[in-house]
């Protein structure tokens, strides 16, 4: 008989981390405990210097056992033997990064908003990069977790897996005045690009702020598959705590719960209560096993979501900032 052949080991995919120290609501640590389940290697953290470098180094040290490089130097850290490049730092610095990650020839995880430089058409630069991307046979990706909760949700509520009609949602970003647009909207969006496939712009928007650190918006998604009427609302005020979070489908809704023993995490639905799978792991599970394929020759698909994503906040964005407290993107 022939010899069994040995089994094939997999190289990890070695990460890089630009802005991984955990600030306010940084994901840095939980990517990075994330990704290294996932069989990949935290090799460096980016840090504006060698103090939050070293910060960000202990603080995923603490979450995955092993101490990445802490790199204050952009050169430096493009110089590293790279796969992946997830860009957490604040969001008018993503568009720097993304492209020099791109130059490098690393596939990226971007926090969302994706873009947020008033100065940048959203729209325009995100479609080069889809395209720049996928003509590299590279991954771009931004970081949606909440369409990973649909099928929870559809298990909770009882809903089925129909066309939607009416998308709202209630997040309590840690930022206030128009910032909320960047950190929450894109959640909303990203649903509803799940939910009805080729959104790619707003009507009929209408923004409320009754009080400091409240806001709604409301709007009318268009695109090649019809309209879906969405609700963002969005509270600011949350101290301490896991911050409150729900999501409602054509009235069917269902609300994040957090057991602090152990940040379990649940979707309640009126007396029940489910099990949800953290979706920041199952956004990276995919992105990886995306990244994954396209080393072993299948090409990512060349998409616009996140082009037509940046589209709808940009045109809800120059719709309400007039009327908002802070200050607009920079």
């Amino acid at each position: 008989m022939p010899p069994t052949p040995a089994p094939q080991r997999v190289v990890p995919l070695r990460v890089g981390i630009v802005g991984a120290r955990r600030v306010r609501q940084g994901l840095g640590p939980f990517v990075a405990r994330d990704l290294t389940r996932l069989g990949a290697r935290v090799a460096c953290v980016l840090g504006t210097s060698e103090n939050s470098a070293g910060i960000a180094a202990a603080q995923i040290e603490e979450h995955t056992g092993h101490r990445p490089d802490p790199l204050a130097d952009p050169d430096r850290f493009d110089a590293e033997d790279l796969d992946i490049v997830c860009v957490l730092s604040p969001a008018g610095t993503h568009l720097p990064h993304v492209e020099r990650a791109l130059a490098c020839g690393r596939h990226v995880q971007c926090e969302k908003p994706f873009l947020w430089t008033p100065e940048t058409d959203w729209s325009a630069t995100a479609r080069r990069l889809e395209d720049r991307f996928a003509e590299l046979g590279l991954v771009l990706a931004v970081n949606a977790q909440w369409p990973w909760v649909l099928p929870t949700f559809r298990e909770v509520t009882g809903s089925g897996a129909g066309t939607a009609a009416h998308l709202a949602m209630g997040l309590s970003p840690a930022s206030t005045g128009v910032q909320m647009i960047g950190d929450a909207l894109p959640h909303v969006i990203s649903v509803a690009q799940a939910l009805r496939g080729g959104l790619e712009g707003a009507e009929a928007i209408r923004v409320e702020q009754p009080e400091p650190g409240v806001l709604s918006v409301h709007a009318r998604l268009v695109g090649g598959e019809g309209a879906l009427d969405v609700e963002a609302h969005m509270d600011a005020r949350s101290e301490g705590g896991p911050r409150e979070a729900w999501l409602a489908v054509d009235g069917a809704r269902a609300d994040r719960c957090v057991r602090m023993s152990d940040y379990a995490l649940f979707l309640r639905s009126r007396a029940r209560l489910v099990d949800l799978p953290d979706p920041l792991t199952a956004r990276l599970a995919d992105f990886v096993a995306t990244v994954r394929a396209a080393q072993d020759g299948t090409p990512p698909a060349a998409g616009r979501d996140i082009s037509r994503r940046a589209a709808i906040v940009a045109t809800i964005l120059d719709a309400c900032t007039g009327d908002l407290e802070g200050a607009a993107p920079s």
